[in-house]
């Protein structure tokens, strides 16, 4: 259930997703139950696969709380469980989630659920349904019910309710009610939400562990991605300009053996040869130096650079620079890179008409937002141009999103966290200064 965003209809969504939770903590308290009985049953083997049965019921229930938690706030709540062991025995698996910090996070989580988290939504819709039920009464004793005989339906021990018009007396009552479920009832729920935050997301430890790993992951691809390069590299000086210069090398010196053999024309001839093989082997040097660093990056920037890309692109591209800075080399060239990989991509697969890049830098952060009118479905694949590109950003911690409906229109999102170098951010620093 998605929490609207403007604030009246969330108020009166409210109780609906109220009522919604409200039934998560009788399952809650089910869950409980069952969890204090596999408790008693833990000692006998037939406890085990019970155990693991009601300890990932748990983690079901605890993933559902954080998405609508998530969407009330409108923050994602991370899922805190380590991988469970594949093809492990029932008590090798029990064991893993006892010994996991998160279980018992959300058992504390469902005990507090089934007890605060009950009184909270009970009171909530209590304040909702009796500001309701006292405002609607005086018309339904008017209306509907005014030929009944009417019991005793409001006695409060020292008068009794009970006519249309007494029963408007109790209006006053119900507008407070109600402008309390109003004022404060959402600040309630959301104070009961940010407890809830605490219990089920990760705790910073987690948070740290996980942001190692995500690190060692990409410090692997990274030095995987350089040694490619480096092959890359070492192939293309191989097979093309060191395969020209050795080339080179025959042909002077046959040059030089009929220059000994009083053969000019014949040797001018080699010369000429050993010209052009020179020439053809300095382009091929130029191209795999332009492969490693484009020189138009140094000379005018990654806008720039990305403009000259467009101008010698087959399709249209138009580029949009909101930049407003220099950046570090590095990153203004994996920038570059993986923009041009993405254009490669559009030309081979999109069938598309039109590119535009849009190129920004605000709160420390590049964006390049690449799209195009083809036919979409594009997706990160592994080994694919995407998947390339993916790995090449993250070596600077950035992140690559691809939003592709089948028929189009694609938009693949670069963000690469970054500092401006350039004399913008220069004059930045000295306002900020003064």
């Amino acid at each position: 259930m998605t929490m609207p965003a403007h604030p009246i209809t969330r108020r009166l969504a409210l109780p609906g997703w109220s009522v919604l939770r409200f039934s998560f903590t009788l399952i809650a308290a089910v869950l409980l139950a069952a969890s204090l009985a596999t408790g008693i049953l833990v000692v006998f083997w037939i406890g085990i696969p019970v155990a693991v049965g009601v300890f990932l019921a748990i983690r079901v229930w605890a993933n559902s709380q954080r998405r609508m938690i998530g969407e009330q706030l409108g923050v994602d709540i991370p899922v805190p469980y380590r991988e469970r062991p594949k093809r492990a025995r029932l008590d090798q698996q029990a064991l893993h989630l006892v010994r996991e910090a998160a279980t018992w996070r959300d058992f504390a989580w469902l005990a507090i659920d089934a007890t605060l988290g009950f009184l909270v939504n009970l009171l909530y819709l209590g304040v909702f349904g009796i500001a309701v039920y006292y405002l609607v009464q005086p018309f339904l004793l008017a209306t509907v019910f005014h030929a009944a005989p009417i019991p005793s339906i409001n006695d409060f021990g020292f008068f009794h309710f009970d006519t249309p018009a007494q029963t408007l007396m109790l209006v006053p009552l119900a507008l407070g009610l109600g402008f309390a479920w109003w004022r404060w009832g959402e600040l309630f729920l959301r104070w009961y939400s940010h407890l809830g935050v605490l219990f089920l997301g990760p705790t910073a430890n987690a948070l740290l562990t996980a942001r190692v790993s995500e690190l060692r992951q990409s410090r692997d691809l990274t030095v995987d991605y350089a040694a490619a390069e480096l092959r890359r590299i070492e192939r293309d000086l191989h097979d093309g300009a060191q395969g020209r210069i050795a080339a080179l090398s025959l042909t002077l010196g046959m040059a030089e053996e009929l220059l000994h053999q009083d053969r000019p024309e014949q040797a001018a001839a080699l010369v000429a040869e050993a010209r052009q093989t020179c020439s053809d082997a300095l382009e091929e040097i130029r191209d795999l130096v332009r492969g490693i660093h484009p020189p138009v990056l140094a000379d005018r920037g990654l806008t720039g650079a990305l403009q000259a890309m467009a101008l010698d692109h087959p399709l249209p591209v138009s580029v949009v620079d909101r930049l407003g800075g220099k950046l570090p080399a590095p990153l203004e060239a994996a920038a570059y890179f993986a923009t041009n990989e993405i254009l490669t991509n559009i030309t081979k697969h999109a069938d598309a008409t039109q590119v535009q890049v849009v190129v920004t830098h605000e709160h420390g952060l590049v964006r390049i937002e690449v799209r195009d009118d083809g036919r979409g479905g594009a997706a990160v694949a592994s080994g694919g141009g995407l998947d390339g590109v993916s790995r090449r950003l993250a070596a600077f911690d950035g992140t690559l999103e691809v939003d592709s409906p089948d028929g189009g229109p694609t938009t693949v999102t670069l963000t690469i966290p970054a500092v401006a170098v350039g004399p913008a951010a220069v004059e930045n620093k000295r306002a900020a200064g003064s």
